[in-house]
C-alpha cells in the first residue's frame, strides 16, 4: 500500500515512484515465488492517487484493489509493504511483519517535485531521524526482504520482534504507547 504525495503546484508525481512500484510488482523472481507458493499480493495506491491506477495491471498473483476492500484485506494479510502509511502501526499491534519501501526516495528531483512536508518526511526516513526497522530505499533490497518473509512463512525476525516488544502493547495501553512513540520521533 503506497500513500499520498504532496506535489508542488504545476508538478507531476515522480516518474521514479511509478517506475519502482512497477518494477516491484513485475519482478520475475518475485512473481515466480508467488506462483510457486500460490501467494497473492494485493496492491493499492492512496485514493488521492487513484487517477494513476491505470498504470497497473493485475495478474493472477498481484491484484490491484480499490480502497473499499482495504480493511478486509489488511485483517487477512500476513505482510504489508508501504512507504509510510499509518497502517504499519496496525501491523505492529497485530505482531505481523511490515516493510517500509520508499520508491521515490532516491529521485534526484525529489526536492523540486514535492512539498516541503513530504520532502522532510523522506529525508527523516532516509537519514534515520524517524527510526523504523525494515526500511528500504532500494528496490532489490525490498524484494529480497519480501522473499525472506515468504520463504519463512511470514515469521517475525528477532530484530523486528524486539522492535515490537519495545512498544510493550496490550489492550489497556496501546493508544498511549503509540501516541508517546509518535511524539518522541
Amino acid at each position: 500500500m503506497f500513500t499520498w504525495r504532496l506535489i508542488k503546484k504545476g508538478k507531476l508525481i515522480s516518474n521514479l515512484y511509478f517506475k519502482n512500484i512497477l518494477n516491484l510488482i513485475n519482478n520475475k523472481n518475485l512473481n515466480y515465488i508467488l506462483k510457486k507458493k500460490n501467494i497473492i499480493i494485493y496492491f493499492t495506491l492512496h485514493h488521492k492517487l487513484k487517477t494513476y491506477s491505470n498504470k497497473f495491471r493485475n495478474n493472477k498473483y498481484i491484484q490491484f484493489i480499490n480502497e473499499t476492500k482495504i480493511s478486509q484485506i489488511l485483517c487477512e494479510a500476513n505482510l504489508i509493504v508501504s512507504d509510510f502509511s499509518s497502517i504499519i502501526f496496525d501491523f505492529i499491534y497485530r505482531r505481523k511483519p511490515f516493510i517500509i519501501y520508499i520508491p521515490d526516495a532516491n529521485d534526484p528531483e525529489i526536492e523540486s517535485i514535492y512539498e516541503n512536508k513530504y520532502f522532510e518526511l523522506i529525508n527523516s526516513l532516509k537519514n534515520g531521524t524517524i527510526f523504523f526497522k525494515n526500511k528500504y530505499l532500494e528496490l532489490n533490497n525490498t524484494i529480497k526482504k519480501i522473499l525472506y518473509y515468504i520463504n519463512n512463512d511470514f515469521k517475525l525476525e528477532p530484530i523486528l520482534e524486539n522492535f515490537y516488544n519495545n512498544f510493550n502493547l496490550n489492550k489497556d495501553n496501546n493508544t498511549n504507547k503509540f501516541i508517546d512513540y509518535l511524539i518522541n520521533l
